[in-house]
């Protein structure tokens, strides 16, 4: 599989950091309400906790596994969210022989020529 679409079957990606970063972000507006505009780790951490015990709930987990067609397993829920394109890698172009070879002139007659 290409490593660029393997982020597609990390059932964590698929249903629960989604909901973590809109959840913290829901946090940050209310601290922001609150007048608190700059957060320190005395604010993150209690922001963070609420915003992650909201995200990783065991039907976001769950629904996350079921998403990346993981469990039960569906090979083509997964491979329809794989677009591979197999081919032949095409050879490289031969270069054109060259019709001269640059030479240094040894001497002024040959530079003239």
């Amino acid at each position: 599989m290409p490593p660029h679409l393997s982020h597609l079957l990390q059932p964590l990606n698929v249903g629960c950091f989604s909901p973590l970063k809109r959840a913290y972000s829901r946090e940050v507006e209310s601290l922001m309400r609150n007048y608190i505009n700059h957060i320190t780790k005395l604010e993150f951490l209690p922001a963070f906790k609420i915003a992650f015990n909201r995200a990783f709930t065991p039907a976001n987990i769950c629904s996350a596994f079921r998403g990346a067609g993981l469990v039960p397993l569906q090979p083509e829920a997964v491979l329809s969210k794989v677009d591979v394109q197999l081919r032949t890698p095409t050879p490289p172009a031969a270069l054109p022989k060259a019709p001269w070879v640059a030479q240094t002139p040894s001497n002024a007659r040959e530079l003239e020529a």
